[in-house]
């Protein structure tokens, strides 16, 4: 951890480094490590998603608790960093307090990100858009936010609007119900479902997406360990919804699980227990949903998402409360994807040089596009940490210096 605000710093990813000496550079691994920016929430990076992609530079979408804040900070061709915007979630839209693990999406077709938070004692607060922010809110009851996915969803059937198209939008789970924001002028009342397993609910803890031709199917991460397939029908049904396919994996997923899309066919599972800090990776078959290769179960595991390099998918790990040089600081682990599977040991491991106890390395992760090219981007706390160029363990490049002009 630094004491000096937007320090330019290195960090390595090899694990067998010694986080004493500043040997980072002869390695080529680059870091950026930016401390909070001048925004009001006391604990900054709880969350982060890719913003807006496509030309040169990247953006980045931080979220901070303590008073909530949504913020994009841009970075330059160059790899310098601003505070591009901020907004107090309170002040302008009544969400005072963020969920302990918010859910923070990217929409697979464009620019925008979506926010799911708990809002007031009958509703769901969705904040859409790319820079301007568009508020939703879903009237569920009870109102938690419990998972959410984008979903291209199929054509509306409700009376006076049958056949109308809908855009691609977040559907969300609030314990044993799923609803949409898909309809502009939604009907009274606003559809919901019940999804169920032989007339059992689920309580989903990871919702996802697969596509289905002209639109998509829904999968569910139930919280007994089931992974379902449900028909895309299911955000305006009007009854009980059962599953098309189902398979168990073997581990009952907690709050802030995810499905995480590989491709078309491909998903991973990231899962973890609140109460014994178990965490599970695995690769699913998103048509069939068999098992591909065995599970990853390391523990401490908080966060996940997908980075794509060089014609490679890896997953990004996040284990924050893992020791590193005797201290509580985190680490983040990127385990390569095969068509067998998830790799069982890690390709690249990623800590801060100068760990601190409870820093929280690993959050949060995601991969930010920048000038072309995917990023490994960390938050920790009040810190948010920019793989610029980066190795993996054997010494080859996961991707090479990717600042213009460097």
């Amino acid at each position: 951890m630094r004491t000096t605000t937007w320090l330019m710093l290195a960090a390595s990813t090899i694990a067998a480094c010694s986080w004493t000496q500043f040997d980072d550079l002869q390695r080529e691994t680059w870091v950026t490590s930016s401390e909070k920016p001048d925004v009001k929430s006391s604990d900054f990076g709880v969350a982060i998603q890719r913003g807006a992609r496509g030309g040169d530079g990247g953006t980045l979408v931080v979220l901070g608790a303590g008073q909530a804040t949504y913020s994009e900070l841009v970075y330059d061709p160059r790899g310098e960093v601003s505070l591009a915007a901020t907004l107090e979630l309170n002040t302008q839209y009544g969400i005072g307090n963020l969920d302990a693990q918010p859910i923070l999406l990217a929409d697979p077709t464009s620019d925008d990100v979506a926010l799911v938070v708990s809002s007031g004692a009958s509703s769901i607060a969705v904040l859409t858009g790319a820079g301007e922010i568009t508020l939703h809110q879903l009237f569920l009851s009870p109102s938690t936010a419990d998972a959410a996915t984008y979903l291209q969803p199929p054509p509306r059937t409700d009376p006076g609007h049958v056949g109308e198209a809908q855009p691609v939008a977040p559907l969300i789970a609030s314990a044993d119900y799923v609803a949409g924001t898909f309809y502009t002028n939604p009907p009274n009342p606003q559809p919901r479902c019940k999804l169920t397993d032989t007339g059992n609910t689920i309580a989903p803890r990871a919702l996802g997406a697969v596509s289905a031709g002209a639109f998509d199917d829904v999968l569910a991460w139930g919280a007994g360990g089931k992974l379902y397939r449900y028909p895309g029908s299911v955000f305006h049904c009007t009854t009980a919804q059962g599953p098309s396919a189902s398979i168990d994996t073997g581990f009952a997923p907690g709050h802030g699980s995810q499905i995480l899309a590989i491709d078309g066919g491909r998903v991973v599972l990231q899962g973890h227990h609140d109460a014994d800090d178990a965490g599970f990776l695995q690769v699913f078959n998103a048509t069939t949903l068999a098992p591909v290769g065995g599970p990853i179960s390391l523990p401490k595991l908080r966060s996940a998402a997908i980075l794509n390099s060089h014609g490679t998918s890896y997953v990004i790990a996040g284990y924050p409360t893992a020791i590193v040089d005797g201290k509580t600081s985190g680490e983040v682990m990127l385990f390569p994807i095969s068509a067998a599977g998830l790799d069982a040991m890690p390709a690249a491991t990623f800590s801060d040089a100068q760990p601190d106890d409870n820093e929280a390395f690993g959050r949060a992760v995601t991969a930010m596009p920048f000038n072309g090219t995917e990023l490994v981007a960390i938050a920790a706390n009040n810190e948010i940490f920019m793989y610029f160029r980066a190795n993996l363990t054997d010494g080859t490049a996961l991707y090479d210096e990717t600042r213009q002009g460097r």
